[in-house]
């Protein structure tokens, strides 16, 4: 999680030098607004768990294997200057994301380095933190690869639908 927070500093930080640029980039390639719809807080198993919810997708390919996210948030960040995408439900500090599917991944604006933090499916962690190259229009819709981390491709799409965040 700390790694992640860093990351996200990182991501903020360099964002911050295209600030000017970036105005209106998403809402013209997609609508921002509430979301659609309010994550659930529960408890899974002693761990505290977030349900995502929306019309987010993300499609990942690795190790020869399609994995596909459903029902997700797309969520324009103006501090970081990027989207973050989660899809499922994380159960924070749970083996194997207790069983449960999610995929966290940030879209950043150039000269900032995308990321996709974790992706799990099946009890499976399917890839760790991981710098990725993406390509498309950002913010909505669009292809990655992997950079730095495990190999992995994939794609994302917000169906215009991306809600303003912090």
């Amino acid at each position: 999680m700390l790694a992640r927070l860093a990351s996200i500093a990182v991501l903020a930080g360099a964002a911050a030098a295209t600030a000017g640029a970036v105005a209106g980039v998403g809402a013209a390639a997609a609508s921002t607004s509430n979301p659609p719809c309010t994550p659930r807080t529960s408890e899974i198993a002693g761990h505290r768990a977030i349900a995502y919810c929306g019309p987010a997708t993300v499609v990942i390919q690795t190790g020869g294997r399609t994995y596909r996210f459903r029902r997700g948030l797309c969520d324009l960040s103006t501090t970081m200057r990027g989207v973050e995408i989660s899809i499922g439900t994380l159960v924070r500090g749970a083996a194997g994301n207790g069983g449960l599917p999610f995929v966290a991944i940030v879209i950043a604006h150039l000269p900032s380095s995308s990321e996709s933090f974790e992706a799990f499916s099946g009890g499976q962690q399917l890839y760790g933190e991981s710098v990725i190259a993406p390509t498309g229009a950002v913010y909505a819709k669009g292809s990655f690869v992997s950079v730095l981390g495990g190999s992995f491709s994939g794609s994302w799409d917000c169906h215009g639908v991306i809600s303003r965040g912090p």
